[in-house]
């Protein structure tokens, strides 16, 4: 291979790794403390025999109380409640309800 053919693939290195590096995010800033939220959703379509939810809050010091359940096709309602706290990471409790009928229940 000629010079001028290895400095043609060496530029064309260097533009694509310059525009693959442009291209990349930049990184994120902290923004300061977390902001409390809270959500809630709730499924429940007897017809479809539909049911599931989840409820999630965090508050302004980063904990995180929150779950979710599901009614599973063998008719067990699955459960999982968790909390998220510093390092401790996504720490869960899972409970299983067997031949539950959740329809009409209180939520």
């Amino acid at each position: 291979m000629s010079s001028g053919k290895w400095i043609v693939c060496a530029l064309a290195i260097v533009c694509v790794s310059v525009r693959q590096a442009a291209a990349a995010p930049a990184p994120q800033e902290d923004s300061g403390p977390p902001t409390p939220y809270e959500y809630k959703y709730d499924v429940e379509d007897q017809e479809k025999a539909l049911y599931f939810g989840a409820n999630e809050a965090g508050d302004a010091q980063g904990k995180v109380i929150g779950g979710y359940r599901v009614l599973l096709p063998d008719g067990r309602l699955m459960t999982v409640e968790y909390t998220v706290e510093g390092d401790s990471g996504f720490v869960p409790k899972i409970t299983f309800e067997d031949n539950a009928n959740p329809f009409g229940k209180g939520k």
